[in-house]
């Protein structure tokens, strides 16, 4: 218990960035707004801790939640005709397009990544990909960012674990979990919506 204690208060930076996140996405499974201020806080920090870690891909798209976290954050508190945010699904075509928008952004990513020392080239690319898309479309409320979350939390868990963030990849291992709870919940709400 005394190593636990004290790992985590060696990487104190990482302990707070992941209990932001964590809030972040309790808060977002239960569709609660404040979930993006959580997740500004959370993302300013980890873009800093993968900076130093090298970690480039996933540096960048702290930033891009940044700003992505603004917008949902207006998403979700808008009462606008027309402009709110409410569960719904994609049609076939649309998550096509998502698909096809994940593959090129991991593409492009990969390239620009080969001229930097990042590590895990691949792996860093794709989730940025997924995690810039499933972000946009949490925002928007599409349940199938939950679908798109689980995988690329479990690449992560492993990723961040590899790079010896340990608290980082526990995170990332209690998100994919909460990631599921969270569709079979937002699937339930649309469902009773729907009738």
């Amino acid at each position: 218990m005394q190593i636990i204690i004290e790992y985590f208060q060696n990487h104190i930076l990482e302990s707070v960035a992941a209990f932001f996140g964590l809030l972040y996405l309790l808060l977002a499974a239960r569709e609660n707004y404040l979930c993006w201020i959580s997740g500004m806080i959370n993302v300013l920090i980890f873009a800093w801790i993968f900076y130093h870690e090298q970690i480039f891909a996933n540096m960048f798209l702290q930033i891009i939640y940044f700003i992505i976290s603004i917008y949902g954050f207006y998403a979700w508190v808008t009462k606008k005709k027309g402009h709110e945010a409410v569960i719904t699904k994609m049609d076939a075509s649309f998550r096509s397009l998502v698909v096809i928008m994940i593959i090129s952004m991991t593409a492009v990513t990969y390239l620009i990544l080969q001229q930097t020392s990042s590590n895990m080239l691949f792996a860093d690319a794709l989730t940025a990909a997924a995690g810039i898309m499933a972000t946009w479309m949490q925002a928007r409320k599409y349940i199938e960012n939950w679908l798109i979350w689980i995988p690329t939390d479990m690449l992560l868990t492993y990723l961040f674990f590899s790079h010896g963030l340990y608290i980082t990849a526990s995170l990332f291992a209690i998100y994919t979990i909460i990631a599921i709870y969270a569709y079979f919940n937002w699937n339930r709400k649309l469902r009773k919506v729907s009738k």
